[in-house]
């Protein structure tokens, strides 16, 4: 009888340590590689505050800095699941653009600064492979590219408009890029207003003459093609972050989701979930406040 006592003793001390190891999560990584604002030559730029934009911000250069995050799991993961996007908002992006976008593979939700957590255990679940990190930095509403797939051979893409017509064409070679461009909202600084489009740049380069500060010169330029109709434009809540993942139509070779979020290694698939945290930070003109 006593060795059954020991035995019952040892096992009731033991399940909460077993259960509290099984219910242990491992912390998110921080959405933002970095906590210190950048600084640009000798200008230190600080976090965008409400006062800034109450005051005449004609006074301040705004400069945006976007956190991408990259991770590649198993076909279907995110496809297929509708776990993750619960903890999204897919109508920030409009019912009509978020139809067309879901005809066309790709999926695009806006999380909160409170929902990176969930997102996050949702996401290390399928992979163990790591995030991987990169920064865009630029003025203000300035375009910034974000490579989603570089130097690409020729490519076929069939894209379903808004109309539900579908358009067809050949793409030369080159890089598949996400172009953003992002600008904060004067009546409610707390929001941070970004703008998408999905493009081709050629590897072809065209010659042209712009003119700068009163001069003209000859560049080299890429040629940019535009994947007809998809462009998207979000408000993120400060701190919050923009999540762009396939959907059920990236098994449709041609389609754009397919082509931007589906990785070939070692002739295996991968689905790739892109997030795009934004941050805006100011400096004042002329050095002073």
């Amino acid at each position: 009888m006593g060795r059954w006592v020991s035995i019952i003793s040892i096992i009731s001390i033991s399940l909460p340590f077993l259960f509290a190891g099984l219910s242990c999560k491992k912390p998110a990584e921080p959405l933002h590689g970095s906590a210190d604002p950048p600084v640009v030559g000798s200008v230190p730029f600080k976090p965008l505050q409400r006062r800034m934009v109450r005051q005449n911000h004609r006074n301040f250069v705004l400069l945006v800095r976007i956190n991408v995050l990259t991770i590649r799991l198993p076909i279907g993961a995110v496809s297929r699941s509708e776990e993750l996007w619960s903890y999204l908002d897919e109508e920030s992006v409009g019912v009509q653009k978020s139809s067309a976008l879901a005809m066309n593979g790709i999926r695009i939700g806006v999380g909160r600064k409170g929902d990176w957590n969930e997102v996050y255990q949702v996401l290390r679940r399928h992979t163990a492979q790591p995030l991987k990190r990169s920064v865009a930095l630029g003025p203000a509403g300035r375009t910034m590219p974000i490579v989603f797939k570089p130097k690409q051979k020729s490519q076929t893409i069939f894209t379903y408009r808004q109309d539900i017509t579908l358009f067809g064409r050949d793409y030369p070679p080159g890089d598949n890029v996400l172009m953003t461009a992002a600008s904060i909202d004067y009546d409610n600084p707390e929001m941070i207003h970004v703008s998408g489009t999905f493009v081709i740049r050629s590897s072809q380069r065209r010659m042209g003459y712009v003119n700068r500060g009163g001069k003209y010169g000859i560049v080299s330029e890429p040629i940019y093609y535009r994947l007809g109709g998809l462009g998207f434009h979000i408000s993120v809540p400060k701190g919050g972050f923009i999540l762009i993942g396939p959907g059920e139509d990236i098994e449709r070779p041609s389609s754009i989701g397919h082509r931007f979020l589906v990785h070939n290694e070692k002739a295996i698939e991968f689905e790739t979930v892109v997030i795009l945290a934004p941050e805006i930070f100011a400096a004042p003109v002329g050095g002073s406040e």
